[in-house]
């Protein structure tokens, strides 16, 4: 019994880290047509053309006046409606919304990176914790206990709900990435997917990031780690406690990340964030006392900046 008791304790202590180390938290429409060409209509050949010798006088000057006047009508109407589609174009192409991966992550990184140093404050409207798959445990007599201690201690944490973090040092270490001057260092090569759509003057991006297939990556490594607040391996250890880190084998400690999302609404005109969405799948892998343990759990913050 006192061995399955401090495995479950092994499993609570991370379960604690979540609670305290909270993380992760349509294509654009707009096209642009191509514009009709400027180039003038050719002129029609003038009826004053025709050899005036086979028309008696009187009937060729009466003939040639309505031709030129035709001509000279068939020749402004395609003008004016090529001038209204330039100047249709050229509006769409100045509020054209960001479409290649690189336009709208260099929107995305401007404004993320001024939350820190230009806003009045940051809200944590929620921190939500979910179980991600069933705790992979070696030994099955362990298993259900297990998932049924891990439900228990999901769901929003109360702590971080509609907490406002008014001044410097509090947006520095509240805000992604915690501790950090910036928010974001990603690249085109971090991410599988990025959106950009544009209603009512503000933009809403999405980012998907690539999976991290090496384990333990800090702070400003892989692709997590250079827009998210990561958990770490000593995290981990400083939750386990003296008691967890006596059973647990902390070489074997692996923590992985997948699955990051970034929802972000910026104001079309200031370039404001107003809104952050950020989600992560991760999973804690370790042993102890002999006994593999993998645990994955999902982890969302939800926040308002006000500027």
């Amino acid at each position: 019994m006192k061995r399955f008791t401090r495995i479950l304790s092994i499993i609570l202590a991370a379960l604690f880290v979540v609670g305290s180390f909270a993380s992760c938290g349509k294509k654009a429409e707009t096209e642009t047509t191509a514009a009709f060409s400027t180039e003038p209509v050719a002129e029609t050949e003038s009826a004053a053309e025709v050899d005036e010798t086979d028309v008696p006088e009187t009937e060729t000057a009466e003939a040639t006046e309505p031709a030129a006047e035709a001509t000279e009508a068939e020749s402004a109407a395609p003008v004016e409606a090529t001038t209204e589609k330039a100047e249709e174009t050229t509006e769409k192409e100045e509020d054209k919304t960001p479409q290649t991966t690189e336009e709208i992550l260099a929107l995305y990184n401007d404004s993320i990176n001024r939350v820190k140093t230009e806003s009045k404050a940051v809200v944590s409207n929620y921190t939500l914790n979910t179980q991600t798959k069933d705790a992979e445990i070696s030994n099955k007599m362990l298993q259900g206990i297990a998932n049924k201690l891990i439900s228990a201690n999901m769901g929003y944490d109360k702590k971080k709900a509609n907490i406002t973090y008014a001044t410097p040092s509090q947006i520095l270490d509240a805000f992604p990435v915690r501790g950090q001057k910036w928010s974001s260092h990603l690249t085109a090569d971090d991410v599988t997917k990025a959106t950009c759509t544009e209603k009512d003057g503000v933009y809403t991006v999405t980012l998907y990031l690539k999976p991290d297939s090496n384990p333990n990556i800090k702070t400003d490594q892989g692709h997590a780690g250079k827009a998210f607040s990561l958990i770490t391996k000593e995290a981990i250890v400083d939750g386990a406690g003296s008691l967890g880190m006596s059973v647990i084998e902390e070489d074997s400690i692996k923590l992985t990340f997948k699955d990051c999302r970034i929802t972000a609404k910026i104001d079309k005109e200031t370039g404001h964030v107003t809104g952050a969405n950020y989600y992560m799948d991760w999973t804690l892998a370790l042993t102890a006392i002999g006994i593999d343990v993998a645990v994955s759990f999902g982890s969302e913050d939800d926040y308002t900046v006000i500027w």
